[in-house]
């Protein structure tokens, strides 16, 4: 109830004449069932009159003739300035606004934002989520070079040919690092595979696309010292519910070499504390079930008994701040960043991989054979290890 909240009579009047009146103590308790905490909460019912009084003034005459344009309109008014606020408060009358449409959209209000994919790549995702069990974040990956392909060789398939298929691999790949450019082809690969699959191009095709020069063992992955790693580890403020969480993120990192989306990846029913294990569903979504040492789970259990927020969802690493939703990947990539710089240490590259490559040198050291460490990072080809 924004009563709760907001204790000026004439305050509260003012906004039950607003046109976003009706819906603002559905919007307060929505905001209060996700953690957010009272300053924000008020700040939160002013942003959303302020955006709708905008809103009318600007030809709309309800709530629900609201959509992503008002909303890209409304960002534009607080950024040029003419609103009349500093850049915080902008910020949080964005901020404001914007939670408000996501609960108009998630209370059927207004309606949800559609994403409108071409007819092929929609086929060729479902087709690779499958038949090749490709994870959601790839699939992004790939689908925003098929989609290029789509706009740059056009949407008939059987009228694509080699020149073409490897003017734009080379055209895409220009300018761009070797794992990169090993993306374009990887993604263009698969694309024609799944033409040559369903008929909708020439099977040779498949052999027109170049690939990327990778010399074996040209390039030996960089690592971090067990002493540095210790010094990240330690770097992490142990009274901070952002550096108790870090610590258990890093460790899984330096510890079982996990991958970025793994770790974010995680749920709590991926762990079996009684035989102190975890598991593990990587890029192609097969699990495999690792051993926890002692010092991960000691970090896993201090977190989750400390430091994780206590909302719905088994999501097991989540971000600090309401609405404390689960972590992405690249949050991952930056929490490993984040502490390299704060434990000050000169590291051969920034980023979770580098932790990965950290622990295999490591296994490596330890009289580990390649196969026996392909099998715990879950390499399909020992050249890979």
């Amino acid at each position: 109830m924004v009563s709760n909240y907001v204790f000026d009579i004439r305050s509260r009047e003012r906004l039950c004449r607003n046109g976003a009146g009706t819906y603002l103590d559905g919007f307060t308790d929505w905001l209060a069932s996700r953690g957010y905490g009272t300053q924000t909460i008020r700040s939160y019912i002013f942003a959303a009159a302020r955006y709708m009084n905008w809103a009318q003034v600007n030809g709309h005459a309800s709530v629900a003739t609201l959509d992503e344009s008002s909303m890209t309109a409304y960002r534009t008014h607080l950024a040029n300035g003419r609103s009349g606020k500093r850049a915080h408060e902008r910020s949080n009358a964005y901020c404001g606004a914007r939670r408000f449409m996501l609960y108009l959209r998630q209370s059927g209000v207004v309606p949800e934002v559609t994403k409108v994919l071409p007819p092929l790549e929609t086929r060729f995702r479902m087709w690779m989520g499958q038949h090749r069990g490709v994870c959601e974040l790839t699939l992004d990956t790939y689908g925003l070079v098929v989609r290029r392909l789509l706009d740059t060789l056009g949407t008939e398939p059987r009228s694509y040919t080699a020149a073409q298929l490897r003017t734009f691999v080379l055209a895409q790949s220009r300018g761009f690092s070797r794992s990169k450019a090993g993306n374009v082809v990887s993604a263009v690969r698969a694309f024609v595979r799944f033409l040559v699959a369903h008929q909708e191009c020439a099977d040779g095709l498949r052999h027109a696309i170049p690939r990327v020069a990778r010399w074996r063992q040209s390039g030996l992955p960089r690592y971090l010292e067990p002493v540095d790693i210790e010094r990240i580890l330690n770097a992490c403020d142990p009274s901070q519910a952002l550096g108790v969480r870090d610590r258990a993120v890093l460790l899984l990192l330096a510890r079982l070499g996990l991958r970025a989306g793994d770790v974010a990846g995680l749920r709590l029913g991926d762990f079996d504390w009684t035989h102190g294990r975890l598991r593990v569903t990587g890029k192609s979504r097969r699990e495999i079930w690792l051993p926890m040492p002692q010092d991960v789970g000691d970090a896993l259990l201090h977190y989750l008994g400390t430091a994780r927020p206590a909302v719905a969802g088994d999501g097991v690493f989540l971000i600090v701040r309401a609405p404390f939703t689960p972590v992405a990947a690249r949050q991952i990539s930056s929490t490993a960043q984040r502490a390299i710089r704060c434990a000050g240490v000169k590291a051969p590259s920034l980023g979770a991989h580098l932790f990965r490559h950290s622990a295999a040198t490591g296994w490596l050291r330890q009289g580990l054979t390649l196969q026996a460490i392909g099998a715990v990072l879950r390499h399909r080809d020992v050249d890979t290890t």
